[in-house]
């Protein structure tokens, strides 16, 4: 067992089976999770099909003294264990999402992660507007504990484990977003695939076939961003929580189309 509360700002304790042991006292922590089956149709190599877990999710955590806070700010704050398996050749990984429009604007509902405990890489991607196999902007950023790293609008995304260890992580995100997967289904998964490789990171792209365009893949590491109350090592769910106004480019993305992109909030110089 493992407890959670300084690195995640709740009081949490991830069990010896993955499964987080929430404190009563927490309002919200629907529960939800993958098994192999359900991820069956965006793996990359053929695997025995069966229910083994692959992650969990606990959705619209808060104390209870954050209630009406967050609520009013229309913002939602959840929790995922992804445990550490491997896929055939690929590291176990999430089913992948794109973020809904924003009423008539053109532009989808940021999102913003933190690592709790492991190690995260984010595959994002952008698809062409007019043509979704055409793929014009893909990251594999890579980010450590204590470290957020922002899902800019208009990206996809995919979270993968490359660790033997369980990967465990929060996001904020707008309360009325509700994830869009049916590209990602119908693709067989991300623009690329991540896999195990012997040298240097220890992993390795491979492209995907099933999309039409495959731009070059960049690797990132997230910048700190203060301006957001993304400070790393700090818990982002007390940090959001006593500095909310800090969180406003999730629900209104609108105001902050320059300043939540993705070279404002990476750095690929860390390469």
């Amino acid at each position: 067992m493992q407890d959670l509360k300084k690195e995640s700002g709740l009081s949490v304790i991830l069990k010896d089976d993955f499964k987080l042991d929430l404190d009563i006292k927490l309002l919200g922590g629907e529960f939800s999770g993958r098994t192999i089956r359900d991820m069956a149709g965006v793996i990359k190599d053929k695997i025995i099909i069966n229910d083994a877990p692959l992650y969990y999710v606990y959705r619209d955590l808060r104390e209870r003294e954050d209630d009406q806070i967050v609520k009013k700010n229309h913002l939602r704050f959840d929790l995922t264990v992804i445990l550490p398996k491997m896929l055939g050749e690929e590291f176990n990984k999430t089913l992948g999402h794109y973020h809904p429009i924003k009423d008539e604007i053109d532009i989808s509902y940021p999102e913003v992660y933190e690592v709790i405990s492991g190690r995260a890489l984010f595959l994002l991607q952008k698809h062409n507007k007019n043509n979704n196999e055409i793929i014009e902007e893909v990251y594999l950023v890579e980010a450590r504990a204590g470290e957020k790293a922002i899902t800019p609008p208009n990206f996809g995304h995919i979270t993968i484990n490359p660790l033997s260890v369980p990967l465990v992580m929060s996001n904020w995100v707008a309360a009325e977003f509700s994830s869009e997967y049916e590209l990602y289904e119908k693709y067989r998964g991300g623009v690329y695939y991540i896999v195990k490789d012997d040298k240097d990171s220890g992993y390795k792209e491979i492209a995907n076939e099933k999309y039409k365009k495959i731009p070059k893949l960049i690797k990132a590491r997230p910048k700190e961003l203060p301006q957001f109350g993304l400070n790393f090592g700090k818990p982002m769910y007390k940090s959001g929580c006593q500095n909310i106004k800090k969180l406003r480019y999730l629900a209104e993305p609108e105001n902050f189309i320059k300043e939540i992109v993705p070279e404002k909030v990476f750095d690929y110089a860390k390469n």
